[in-house]
């Protein structure tokens, strides 16, 4: 009979906590509300470099945390698009919308600070555009394919406004869901059971995307 796998040493656990610890608090703060050397104490090390050692910089952390993540994130979602082909469903706009938010619905509670923390992400830009380079490369397939055929939905919207709307869709998602999370995680009760929740969100996207547009567009 094999025994369980021995806990992971103290120098596997150091990047494992203080990536933790920085979701955590980036989730709480903002990217630039929190120091390194915040981190390090969070995750209960004394060594201000800590976190420098082990990442570099406030970049490469961020990076991290993507590249901790997104795997399980990709691959359920790449589960769910490939039930949606298997079903013919390759093409509903709903299905499709709910492919994205799915995984993000359903993270367990080791990942409870992530959706927040990569809604605060989102808000910074120049953060986000830099860290997301190496997305590309640990775990955003999924999405990308899933962007793709929403875009081939939207086929009639100027390119443009379909563009300013999926980012709109993709703000209303994170955001909704780490608000959510965030309420569920206080006790606060709002009338609106988790079912409801998603399906609300779902059709508000879906709305969104697929309302009749009136603006000019310059393509």
């Amino acid at each position: 009979m094999t025994g369980a796998s021995p806990p992971p040493s103290v120098r596997d656990r150091t990047p494992l906590e203080l990536l933790a610890a920085a979701e955590r608090l980036f989730a709480a703060h903002g990217i630039d509300g929190v120091s390194l050397r915040q981190i390090g104490n969070e995750a209960g090390h004394r060594n201000p470099a800590v976190v420098q050692y082990h990442f570099g910089s406030k970049t490469a952390l961020l990076q991290a945390i993507l590249e901790h993540r997104l795997p399980a994130i990709n691959a359920h979602r790449t589960e769910i698009l490939e039930a949606l082909h298997r079903e013919g469903r390759q093409n509903d706009l709903r299905s499709l919308v709910e492919a994205m938010a799915r995984p993000l619905f359903e993270l367990g509670p080791e990942a409870a600070h992530y959706v927040a923390f990569l809604a605060r992400l989102m808000n910074h830009r120049r953060a986000l555009e830099t860290a997301a380079d190496s997305a590309t490369h640990t775990g955003a397939m999924s999405a990308r394919l899933a962007g793709e055929s929403i875009r081939a939905a939207l086929g009639h919207i100027p390119h443009s406004l379909r563009e300013h709307r999926i980012l709109m869709a993709i703000e209303l998602m994170v955001n909704t869901i780490a608000n959510r999370q965030a309420c569920v995680a206080a006790g606060e009760d709002d009338g609106l059971t988790q079912e409801m929740v998603e399906g609300d969100l779902l059709d508000g996207m879906v709305g969104l995307l697929s309302a009749p547009h009136t603006t000019p567009s310059k393509d």
